[in-house]
């Protein structure tokens, strides 16, 4: 890149905002490609996460207690984040 001494200043302002303008499009265009919004987290209550598991409230409630899935409290309601039911599937070999 061969090196230029810019003796006007009103250029030297135009080229500046000129590559802050590079600078910025060049920013906003990455965060458009990587930014992904969170998504809030979806809560299920027992009959539901035993739905999605195919299995009895009953089995649910054992799994719970054997510490395979977690289960959150809201006053009086026992709820299973969606995202954790569905990790809690594992691959058999």
């Amino acid at each position: 890149m061969a090196m230029q001494i810019i003796q006007d200043s009103e250029e030297f302002e135009r080229r500046i905002e000129l590559k802050l303008h590079q600078l910025e499009s060049s920013l906003i265009s990455n965060l458009k490609k990587e930014f992904q919004p969170n998504k809030p987290e979806e809560f299920l209550t027992r009959s539901e996460a035993a739905a999605l598991l195919k299995v009895t409230v009953t089995t649910l409630d054992r799994w719970t207690n054997q510490g395979k899935l977690q289960r959150y409290g809201l006053g009086n309601r026992i709820l299973y984040k969606r995202s954790e039911v569905e990790e809690s599937i594992t691959r058999l070999k």
